[in-house]
């Protein structure tokens, strides 16, 4: 472990290769959480050791619907959150994209 933060950036939960249509905006925001849980477990961190998460979305609308999965997620943990509004997004269909950010100072 290291005392500096780690950054997972450029989460989502959509495949550039995959054809047809994109997932809806639950199953990416799990798919990127999912991604994220695994690139944290090499540093030998968790979902609940996320100190700050920075979402990014052009639609917030359906937003409320990730938020059991999000507390699923981060457990008892509280990070601080940002949501970002963008224009779009390079990957057609991606609805959302997570930044995870660890603060080992603050655990």
């Amino acid at each position: 472990m290291t005392d500096q933060e780690i950054h997972v950036r450029h989460l989502t939960g959509t495949d550039p290769q995959a054809e047809g249509k994109a997932p809806g905006l639950v199953e990416q925001c799990r798919e990127a959480l999912d991604r994220g849980a695994r690139a944290l477990a090499r540093d030998g961190y968790r979902l609940e050791d996320v100190t700050r998460i920075v979402f990014l979305m052009r639609d917030t609308d359906g937003f409320p619907s990730c938020f059991p999965l999000l507390r699923d997620a981060f457990g008892d943990g509280r990070p601080g959150t940002t949501l970002r509004l963008v224009p779009g997004f390079d990957t057609p269909g991606t609805q959302i994209e997570i930044e995870l950010v660890v603060d080992p100072s603050q655990l």
